[in-house]
C-alpha cells in the first residue's frame, strides 16, 4: 500500500468513527438552541465570537468593512482572519449566504478534526478502541460546542492536528505549511512552534545532527510565528499598529488582559455569585489536569509541552471565558483520556458526567449567560 493510499485509508476510518459523534454532538447542542429559542433553533448559535466571523467574512465577500466595529477600524483586528477568509472566498465561490458558508464550513471541519484526532491515536496508541473513543471525546468535550458554532476552532483544531501529524513523520514541507496557516489562525496558533521544535531536535539527533536535518527543524519549529508574523506585518501596513489584534484583545470591551490569575477569577465569579459558571470551569480544569499528568506518562513529550501550555492558557483566560473551548481542543488531552478509563465502566461513567457538563456549558453560553 502506498503511503497515500495509507493516508486515504486512515483518513476514512477516522471519518467513519467520528461521524455518530458529530451527529450526536450537533443534535445534543441544536436541542440545547431550541430550549433557548423555540422560534429559531439556530439563532443561539448566532452569539458571541460568531457574530464577528460573520462580519469580517461579509465584509470581505462583499467588499464592506471587514475588520471595523462599534470601537471603529481595526476594532475586529484581534479575530485572526483565516477562517474568514476561507468563508469569504466560498462565498464568492458558491455564491451562497455567508451566513450559510459559515455554518457548513465549521460543521464539516469539525467532522474533519474528529478524524484526524482519530489518525493520531492510532498511529500513537495503535489501539483502535482508545481511538475510537477520542474521536468521540472530540465533539463532545464540555467546551465542544463551538465546534456547532461559528467559531475558528474547527479550523484552527484541523490544522493543529495537521501539524503534529506532520512534524510526527518529519515531513518538513506540509508542517511548513500548515504552520504558517496555524499562526494566522488564531492567537495560540503560535504555541504550535513549541512541540514543532521538540520534534525538530528529536529528528536531528536522530538523523546525527545533519545540517539538512537541522535545517528542517528550524524551518518547521518557526512555521507558526512566521504566519503570526505575516498577519502582524499587514495589521502595520492597514493600521499602522503591529500589536493592534493583541492590544484590541486586552482592551476593557474584551477579555481585558491576556492572562488572569485564577485565583482573582475564583474570587470575582464568588462576588457576582456565578457558583454555576464557577463550578464548571473548576470541574473542566481538575479534568484537563488529570488528563495532562496521563500525557505525560503515555505521550511523546512534546505533546505533554504543547498541552502544558494550553491549559495554562485555559485556566488563566479572564472569568474563565475561553476554558472549556481552549481545554476542549488540546487534542493529547482527547488522546490520554481514554487511554486512562480504559474499563468500560469508566468510561461510561465519565461520559454521563461529561454530558452533563456538555449540556451545562452550552446553556450557559448561548443562553449568554457566559461568554464563550
Amino acid at each position: 500500500m502506498t503511503k497515500i493510499a495509507g493516508a486515504r485509508t486512515e483518513l476514512y476510518d477516522g471519518l467513519r468513527s467520528s461521524l455518530p459523534a458529530w451527529l450526536f454532538a450537533h443534535v445534543f447542542v441544536l436541542l440545547v438552541c431550541l430550549q433557548l429559542n423555540h422560534s429559531n433553533v439556530f439563532a443561539p448559535l448566532e452569539v458571541w465570537d460568531t457574530h464577528w466571523y460573520l462580519t469580517e467574512a461579509s465584509g470581505m465577500a462583499h467588499g464592506g468593512n471587514v475588520f471595523g466595529d462599534d470601537t471603529g477600524v481595526g476594532g475586529l483586528a484581534h479575530f485572526f482572519p483565516l477562517t474568514s477568509l476561507f468563508v469569504a472566498g466560498l462565498t464568492i465561490v458558491t455564491r451562497l449566504p455567508t451566513e450559510f458558508v459559515l455554518f457548513a464550513f465549521c460543521w464539516v471541519l469539525a467532522l474533519v478534526f474528529g478524524a484526524l484526532v482519530h489518525v493520531i491515536a492510532m498511529r500513537e496508541t495503535g489501539n483502535r478502541v482508545t481511538a475510537s473513543r477520542a474521536a468521540w471525546l472530540s465533539q463532545i468535550a464540555p467546551g465542544a460546542f463551538a465546534l456547532v458554532m461559528g467559531y475558528t476552532e474547527p479550523l484552527a483544531g484541523v490544522l493543529a492536528a495537521l501539524y503534529f501529524l506532520a512534524v510526527r513523520r518529519q515531513r518538513t514541507g506540509w508542517a511548513v505549511a500548515v504552520g504558517l496557516l496555524a499562526g494566522m489562525s488564531r492567537p495560540t496558533g503560535i504555541v504550535l512552534a513549541l512541540p514543532g521544535f521538540i520534534e525538530a531536535v528529536r529528528a536531528a539527533r536522530q538523523a546525527g545532527w545533519t545540517p539538512r536535518s537541522i535545517v528542517a527543524g528550524l524551518l518547521q519549529s518557526a512555521a507558526p510565528g512566521l504566519g503570526l508574523l505575516a498577519y502582524l506585518g499587514y495589521c502595520q501596513l492597514h493600521f499602522h499598529n503591529w500589536i493592534l489584534p493583541f492590544s484590541e484583545q486586552v482592551s476593557s470591551g474584551n477579555r481585558g488582559a491576556v492572562t488572569q490569575n485564577p485565583i482573582n477569577t475564583i474570587q470575582t465569579l464568588l462576588t457576582y455569585h456565578a457558583v454555576g459558571i464557577l463550578d464548571t470551569s473548576l470541574a473542566c480544569a481538575a479534568i484537563a489536569i488529570v488528563a495532562l499528568v496521563a500525557c505525560a506518562r503515555r505521550l511523546p513529550v512534546s505533546f505533554t509541552a504543547w498541552s502544558a501550555v494550553m491549559v495554562v492558557l485555559g485556566v488563566t483566560s479572564p472569568w474563565f471565558t475561553s476554558e472549556p473551548r481552549y481545554l476542549a481542543a488540546i487534542i493529547p488531552l482527547l488522546i490520554s483520556l481514554p487511554m486512562l478509563l480504559r474499563q468500560r465502566w469508566a468510561w461510561y461513567t465519565f461520559v454521563v458526567v461529561d454530558l452533563a457538563f456538555l449540556y451545562w456549558v452550552s446553556w450557559l453560553a448561548l443562553g449568554w449567560h457566559q461568554v464563550a
